[in-house]
């Protein structure tokens, strides 16, 4: 069960009725089809849902693994016709993302120790790869670049505190989604000589999915 949390006023300020409508049966039909695939899920998951401008341009909305039962989904109402149109073209896709995070314990606030910049990577991977392949949705963080083995290089020579947003999300070059795109490119490798879906590899170590890729570990 994804239970939608409207973070406005009594008076739907924010989130009028069409719009929370539209969340909320996106919620209810994504549930069923993510816990097919993951199991562990917990039987209840919170969407906190609010407005903002902090958003993917590409999309209109971004979301965020809070903890093991609450999901952050900021959205703009002035982008893509509105929050209805968003959630019914963006929210399914977003859900399968964060709660592949959910299922793996990626999470903001009550997550597990970063071992290694790699953990990130990887978990990004991993979700990026499930939004794509069970959620249908291809996305600029998910595809690769021809040179995408020499990101990863760089990658696997980071310190465990490296900036995240630098690697993540805009490096200073004008990269965009370094970790994710190579992450993504990490995990196709480790499906191809494991034959595991990233749903498979939820609770897989970040270090045997980079062995199964041929990485040094």
């Amino acid at each position: 069960m994804i239970l939608p949390l409207f973070l406005d006023t009594d008076d739907c300020q924010f989130f009028d009725r069409d719009a929370r409508a539209a969340i909320a049966e996106v919620c209810a039909e994504t549930a069923a089809e993510v816990r097919r695939l993951l199991p562990e899920l917990p039987a209840s998951v919170e969407l906190a849902a609010q407005t903002g401008t902090s958003v993917i341009a590409a999309t209109g909305e971004t979301g965020a693994a809070l903890r093991a039962t609450r999901i952050r989904w900021i959205v703009d109402p002035l982008r893509h016709g509105g929050i209805a149109a968003i959630a019914r073209a963006q929210l399914r896709a977003t859900l399968f993302h964060e709660l592949h995070h959910v299922a793996r314990g990626w999470v903001i606030e009550t997550g597990k120790a970063r071992a290694s910049f790699m953990d990130a990577v990887v978990s990004e991977g991993l979700a990026t790869a499930f939004e794509r392949d069970a959620a249908g949705r291809r996305s600029p963080w998910g595809e690769y670049p021809e040179e995408v083995a020499d990101w990863v290089e760089e990658l696997l020579g980071l310190p465990r505190n490296a900036p995240y947003r630098t690697w993540m999300f805009k490096h200073p070059d004008g990269r965009q989604w370094i970790g994710y795109r190579a992450g993504t490119y990490i995990v196709d490798q480790a499906k191809k000589v494991s034959g595991l879906s990233a749903a498979r590899m939820v609770n897989v170590p970040t270090r045997e999915i980079l062995a199964m890729a041929g990485l040094p570990v």
